[in-house]
């Protein structure tokens, strides 16, 4: 798998919720037509008492039976703007992922540069991963095993990366220094004939996107408490959802470029 196969998987699954969202919402306003009912119910062989909603959307009729867990309310605009915010989580989880891959495929050629970047040095890793590299090419030396340590190295490395994120300009910025970029925005110029302006506004746009990320990951994109007030959440949009989600394979394709 590439850093690029890895975006794209996520960055599918982050355009799927929002397709869910398009094709699902409720645009049905009346209550289901008794005859439409009774026809329903003896084509399905359920009872003629049964008691049915019925969901119209887009590219969809979904009849809800009695006792079902689903309701109506369920598929309403306001429930259906979740979707969005799962397609924003994925968006940067696609971003983070395809980062992470980058700095995993390309440690080990950076480190063996001439010229180490002031991260690079000091990256560190726990003295038990060290311990398991050092045991696990010891026993493959023994078994005769034409084990390369460098496989054990990018596998601690991987493991110790993992467990941060590189989804903000910093993190990013950090994670490019460990396979010897001194400046990636520099980077991003050089390689895709962009300005100064163009780089600051892809480092604004992303600042925004991960910071709304963030506030639905970790608060549940609730408004922010008012003494008195009920409890709301923030507005969501599918046009700023769409745009983010552009935006994020634009950049991720520029970071390709570099």
């Amino acid at each position: 798998m590439t850093p690029i196969e890895a975006f794209q998987d996520t960055a599918g699954r982050a355009r799927g919720f929002v397709r869910l969202h398009d094709g699902l919402i409720n645009t049905r306003q009346r209550a289901i037509r008794v005859d439409w009912k009774r026809s329903f119910c003896r084509l399905m062989h359920w009872p003629q008492g049964s008691a049915l909603s019925r969901v119209d959307s887009r590219d969809a009729v979904i009849v809800l039976r009695d006792g079902a867990s689903l309701k109506p309310d369920d598929f309403s605009k306001d429930a259906m703007e979740d979707l969005l915010r799962a397609a924003i989580t994925y968006g940067v989880s696609a971003l983070d992922r395809y980062i992470h891959e980058r700095v995993v495929k390309g440690f080990m050629t950076a480190y063996r540069a001439s010229s180490l970047t002031k991260q690079q040095k000091e990256f560190q890793m726990p003295v038990t991963l060290a311990i398991d590299i050092a045991r696990n090419v010891h026993a493959a030396r023994r078994e005769n095993n034409n084990h390369r340590p460098a496989n054990e190295i990018r596998k601690a490395v991987q493991t110790t990366l993992h467990k941060r994120p590189f989804q903000s300009w910093r993190e990013l910025e950090y994670a490019f220094s460990l396979i010897g970029y001194k400046n990636i925005a520099r980077s991003i110029r050089d390689a895709c004939a962009v300005d100064v302006a163009a780089t600051d506004a892809m480092k604004e746009d992303l600042t925004k996107i991960v910071a709304r990320r963030n506030h639905i990951v970790h608060e549940g994109d609730l408004s922010r408490h008012q003494r008195g007030g009920g409890i709301t959440t923030q507005k969501i949009t599918r046009k700023w959802v769409v745009d983010s989600l552009d935006f994020l394979e634009s950049f991720v394709a520029n970071l390709e470029r570099t």
